[in-house]
């Protein structure tokens, strides 16, 4: 009796001790899954990314424009802008020889300053006429890009033929004729005579060189304005839609019948 007693507490033993290592060694089978599963989670974590903060726009004043322009014109160097319209479309080449007007429209083209703009004034046989209006709606980016005008840039190269795009100014109070901030045109005009040619020296105190006496004979514009207002640019492609532009039905403030609206695409 004494010896089975015996057999039995050893095989007892031998039981608990099975179970007792059996159950150690699931828990650190466990204790090491999750550990592992721990790094697993440490080592795909994503950490946020951290964007960089957008660049205010820096809002021109008369003081600071001319080195905020320059500083914009070296960074952005685009010449060649597409102009979409009901009535087609034109691509217009900008001059580099007038640095702060070129780099003034394409900050204006980039911030979508002239986004759902429309031409305002339409005199036929003249000019076409865009860039702003007195919506109150257009108050808060008015004031986001500033208030300010641009000092002429003259250049005896860039005359007022048919096609030019050259930037509007205030007449009273200007003896600088600083260009106004926003507002430009582009010229249709008409073919000259030498007779009328002659007639606008006089009238307008000029003196136009022969090469644009020659191409205001041949391709037209509107000479009076040369020395007035800074032309920065010229149609290149296009030169019909102006025409046709020009030729739609305008109320007794010139302003046309039908809206004629604005897009821009900078291309190169």
């Amino acid at each position: 009796m004494m010896m089975k007693s015996t057999e039995q507490i050893l095989i007892k033993y031998l039981f608990y001790t099975l179970i007792f290592a059996q159950f150690f060694g699931c828990s650190s089978s466990v204790k090491d899954q999750s550990i592992e599963h721990n790094k697993k989670k440490r080592t795909t974590t994503k950490l946020p990314i951290r964007k960089a903060p957008k660049k205010k726009t820096v809002a021109l004043t008369n003081e600071n424009l001319e080195a905020e322009l320059l500083k914009y014109g070296e960074a952005n160097k685009e010449t060649l802008v597409l102009m979409k319209t009901p009535k087609g479309t034109m691509k217009i080449k900008l001059y580099e020889n007038t640095p702060l007007h070129r780099a003034n429209f394409i900050r204006l083209v980039k911030n979508n300053f002239y986004k759902e703009t429309m031409f305002y004034r339409v005199v036929n046989d003249f000019m076409i006429q865009g860039g702003d209006n007195d919506d109150w709606s257009r108050q808060t980016i008015k004031s986001k890009m500033g208030t300010y005008t641009i000092p002429p840039e003259f250049r005896k190269e860039n005359i007022h033929k048919k096609g030019a795009m050259s930037m509007a100014r205030e007449y009273e109070n200007n003896p600088e004729k600083r260009s106004v901030s926003f507002e430009w045109f582009i010229v249709q005009g008409t073919l000259y005579t030498e007779g009328e040619i002659l007639g606008a020296e006089q009238v307008y105190n000029l003196s136009i060189p022969e090469e644009h006496r020659n191409i205001y004979k041949t391709q037209g514009g509107t000479p009076h304005l040369d020395g007035q207002h800074t032309v920065f640019g010229q149609v290149v492609e296009g030169l019909s839609v102006i025409d046709s532009i020009a030729a739609v039905k305008v109320d007794d403030g010139d302003w046309p019948i039908q809206n004629i609206t604005i897009e821009f695409q900078i291309l190169e």
